[in-house]
């Protein structure tokens, strides 16, 4: 008993470093303005470059499914691990290409391994904490959205920028990402995964009958330990049913006088998880983005977390036009692991906080998940609002990081549980095809961005865009793609009534 529950205590801590490592997407923006930088890209070329390895992360989703179903956790966390940073360093150093194509493609494939460690990490709890998922997966995710404080701090502590041209401080530091991030999935990919259980025998069917019968006559004493889980993993069903299929005792507890009450509520609670899995709906493919939560849900994810990582990708920029012309590279780069940790912060703890209290609210009072993200809809068209109009200095812009921040992590901690209403079988499929939809976003957004800023420099007669209107442009447009996000989210909320309490989570 000891050694399982230390062998249990080390898969989870071996889940939350690799998740801490496992969100390149957030690493990035601590040295994307420096390669910038270096390379010389205008402002189309690195907007493409920005968001490559948020796109890589959202189109493999899929593939990493598919991957985790079919050759397990362990050869996929071993394979990502050697899909480091070292090619972007050796074209830092000179030694390759810096067309801005091949560094897409290098932060691309970073984005993808990154995405795949993820969901190993997050298959490993789901598995081996059935009755704790929630809080489980929860610090998983949370762990993976500290992953840009981590980093931005090392960076700004251990790999300080010069001014001289023989500055190697980003090589440096592209080199110490990909060794940390290959060494802690290397290493997860001897722990990770289901771990092994006693063989267990079939408990008798009368023993069942009893306890059912007498389940119903006190039925309200165990209505409220009987709850829907709020999120899935991406197991294999085959797997998954098998597992659930077996009882839940080891051939050496034997029925007897003492253990019959432990035997019989065992097997009840066995059968009604049973019962319940064969009640919960599964809607996929084409049926899903025809529920009107389906299709209000993904365009809510392009808007929003589409919008956010834009404003996250490009921070170092959006710091620099605030900025007067003559700050320092080391105070630029201080500055810019300010806004980054701070985002990770808020994002942290918004994905913590709101995806428990989506939770208490949907059991307490019948509030569905949809809400939350009608909220955080209007609370970014706040935040964007406040950014094109109130913002004139880096103090300022701080506010517009956290309150960004906060909305991003309210879709992205509330989105899983949503999307597992559908059906937890058809988790992975649904949640692997949703995340396109925010690579999409971020892709249309950012195109913008780097349009609307390459013009204004350009205007402005330099090589650096200075002042709002370097911005401005593309966030209204993204003020006016979230109205829209609005009014498609209140129709589905009136379409299925969910302005009631409700009862059940699909209808």
């Amino acid at each position: 008993m000891i050694e399982n529950k230390k062998t249990l205590i080390l898969s989870f801590i071996t889940a939350l470093a690799v998740a801490n490592v496992s969100g390149p997407q957030y690493v990035y923006p601590t040295y994307g303005t420096s390669l910038a930088d270096k390379f010389g890209w205008n402002g189309i070329e690195n907007s493409m470059v920005s968001t490559a390895t948020f796109v890589g992360v959202s189109f493999s989703g899929p593939l990493n499914a598919w991957l985790v179903e079919n050759l397990g956790i362990k050869k996929v966390a071993s394979f990502s691990a050697f899909t480091g940073l070292f090619l972007l360093a050796q074209t830092y150093a000179g030694y390759l290409s810096s067309h801005y194509m091949l560094c897409s493609i290098y932060l691309a494939c970073t984005g993808a391994a990154g995405a795949a460690s993820y969901i190993c990490s997050l298959d490993s709890q789901a598995h081996n904490f059935k009755s704790h998922r929630g809080m489980s997966m929860g610090l998983t995710s949370a762990s993976l959205g500290m992953s840009g404080l981590v980093f931005s701090q090392i960076n700004d502590k251990f790999f300080k920028a010069a001014p001289d041209e023989q500055d190697n401080s980003t090589f440096d530091f592209l080199l110490f990402i990909g060794c940390i991030v290959s060494v802690i999935s290397f290493l997860g990919s001897f722990v990770l995964g289901p771990l092994q259980h006693d063989e267990l025998v079939d408990i008798p069917s009368d023993l069942i009958q009893d306890e059912v019968v007498t389940q119903n006559l006190n039925q309200h004493r165990y209505a409220e330990s009987i709850s829907s889980f709020s999120t899935s993993s991406t197991r294999f069903e085959e797997e998954e049913e098998e597992e659930e299929s077996r009882p839940l005792l080891s051939k050496n507890v034997i029925p007897s006088a003492d253990n019959v009450l432990l035997i019989k509520k065992i097997a009840y609670h066995q059968q009604q998880q049973q019962q319940q899995e064969e009640e919960e709906p599964t809607i996929s493919g084409i049926a899903f983005f025809l529920d009107p939560v389906g299709y209000s849900l993904a365009l809510s994810l392009l808007v929003v977390l589409g919008l956010g990582y834009v404003y996250l990708a490009n921070i170092g920029q959006l710091l620099i036009t605030l900025s007067p012309p003559d700050i320092s590279v080391s105070d630029a780069q201080h500055l810019r692991n300010l806004h980054v940790s701070m985002f990770s912060i808020a994002n942290c703890g918004s994905r913590a906080v709101f995806g428990t209290l989506s939770d208490i609210l949907q059991r307490k009072a019948g509030v569905h998940r949809l809400w939350f993200f009608w909220s955080a809809t209007v609370g970014l068209v706040i935040s964007m609002v406040y950014l094109v109009t109130s913002v004139s200095n880096t103090d300022q812009l701080m506010i517009s990081t956290i309150t960004t921040a906060i909305v991003y992590g309210i879709s992205f901690g509330v989105a899983p549980a949503t999307i597992s209403e559908f059906g937890t079988k058809a988790f992975a499929r649904n949640w692997g095809i949703l995340l396109c939809a925010p690579a999409i976003g971020s892709q249309l957004f950012n195109v913008l961005f780097g349009t609307f800023y390459e013009q204004e420099s350009k205007r402005q007669g330099g090589g650096t865009c200075y002042g709002s209107a370097c911005y401005q442009t593309t966030f209204l447009v993204g003020i006016g793609a979230a109205f829209v996000c609005i009014f498609i989210l209140s129709l589905a909320i009136y379409k299925k009534k969910l302005y009631q309490r409700q009862y059940h989570l699909i209808h």
